[in-house]
């Protein structure tokens, strides 16, 4: 399994990622392909692809935000999802950066809880803060998401405070 760092749609395998993250999450939960050609321009956010025998098994776009690190979208290809390569992937990038958060759907079905049950097998922790994700596009609707970090929840002065800077490098751009 290689890691390929896709720093614009120019990448051979740009479109077959993002078909992944097109099939794997909720349209309020992602951005248009538009906004997320932007975001190339960006030194913070970095957009990971997982590829073997040139097949792209999973996709990962993170930000790094001062000493943290943000999860944004992690998504295996639905066709090779059962093998492993999730948790291979997450414990890798676990090993390689520090102070990770994230945020999932809240817990209403079997899905859901699926997930949190994964990222908990992590030692990731639900906060307890009250969690909007960062807006993608002018005028979006609040999406209340819970905000999980990697083996320690954030006090409430230190969550403000990242999400005061999350908000700052991560909101939408007027055109």
């Amino acid at each position: 399994m290689h890691t390929i760092f896709i720093e614009n749609q120019n990448n051979k395998y740009f479109e077959k990622a993002w078909q992944i993250y097109e099939d794997s999450f909720p349209q309020e939960e992602k951005r248009t392909l538009k906004e997320q050609l932007k975001l190339f321009n960006k030194k913070s956010f970095t957009m990971l692809c997982y590829v073997e025998d040139e097949i792209v098994l999973a996709i990962l776009f993170y930000w790094q935000i001062q000493r943290y690190t943000y999860l944004e979208h992690f998504a295996v290809n639905s066709t090779q999802r059962g093998r492993s390569y999730g948790s291979k992937i997450l414990q890798e990038f676990i090993d390689n950066n520090q102070n990770i958060i994230l945020e999932i759907e809240p817990i209403i079905d079997e899905i859901t809880k699926k997930r949190l049950d994964f990222y908990e097998r992590f030692d990731f922790r639900v906060n307890t803060h009250i969690h909007f994700q960062v807006p993608f596009r002018k005028n979006d609707q609040k999406l209340k998401l819970l905000f999980l970090s990697h083996k320690k929840v954030l006090s409430d002065n230190q969550y403000t405070t990242l999400y005061q800077m999350m908000l700052q490098e991560m909101s939408y751009e007027e055109d």
